[in-house]
């Protein structure tokens, strides 16, 4: 990245890393049709980038991450409860390794087999976007409640955030759905799905280094720091606002143009 791709891009994650609208989608679209990126590029620099949303989130939730932290040693005492905190580390920890088995290797070795370029990166993302809408668009809450989070929702909900690497799926936006299906109240469905990507976007970010996907220097860490400030100014209007608008005709209206915009 130069320092302008640097700062537009940040901009972008800042803001739409909030709303269930894909954020690595919507930058990888810019990248494509203003910066010359292929499609494998665009993705491993998005993922980049939730670097400082990552670090806005960590400090936005800041007061359950330490609780979460207060309580392992009750927690590794008596893995098996399911109240509080040892129930919210037991979802965090399932999740994250669903996660982490199935979408490391669809970010990191199969994405390349993938790789377009252009239109054909357009109309890929595109169509993902599509699938996201239509998820969010025809899943609504339940009118009743699950009292607790099941492992076995944090199973699913761990498998479907790792699709989430794929540009244009919301990650946000279907681990949500998901857990509306799955009966959850809506607000901590949105909180839930936020806390659990603190660690998988922790893990994706480490394997990008070690594996030398980005180039680490100083307009990366432009990028990191505008995307913190900006990410943590939005966070908390932004998901009152995801909460009450569904974006999912958004998602489709994107999509649609994307595909439309390679056959014009």
């Amino acid at each position: 990245m130069d320092f302008i791709e640097a700062v537009v891009l940040a901009i972008i994650q800042g803001i739409t890393e909030w709303l269930p609208i894909s954020s690595e989608g919507v930058s990888s679209l810019v990248m494509i049709n203003f910066f010359d990126k292929s499609l494998v590029e665009a993705v491993f620099m998005a993922g980049w980038l939730h670097t400082g949303t990552l670090l806005a989130a960590i400090v936005y939730f800041w007061k359950d991450i330490k609780e979460i932290m207060r309580n392992l040693p009750k927690y590794f005492r008596n893995p098996a409860d399911r109240e509080g905190y040892s129930g919210l580390t037991s979802f965090l920890l399932i999740s994250t390794a669903f996660t982490a088995i199935i979408g490391a290797p669809l970010l990191f070795f199969s994405l390349d087999n993938i790789d377009f370029a252009g239109g054909n990166a357009m109309a890929f993302i595109g169509v993902l976007l599509v699938v996201t809408g239509l998820i969010q668009k025809f899943i609504r809450p339940s009118s009743i409640f699950a009292g607790t989070t099941r492992l076995k929702d944090a199973a699913l909900v761990g498998i479907i955030q790792a699709f989430s690497v794929l540009p244009g799926l919301s990650r946000s936006g279907l681990t949500t759905s998901t857990l509306l299906l799955r009966k959850h109240d809506p607000e901590y469905a949105l909180k839930l799905s936020f806390l659990m990507s603190i660690p998988a976007v922790l893990v994706a970010e480490i394997g990008l280094l070690l594996l030398q996907k980005v180039t680490f220097d100083v307009f990366s860490l432009v990028a990191i720091l505008v995307s913190f400030l900006l990410g943590l100014l939005t966070l908390g209007s932004l998901l009152r606002i995801a909460q009450r608008v569904n974006f999912g005709y958004f998602c489709i209206f994107l999509g649609a143009l994307s595909m439309l915009a390679v056959l014009l």
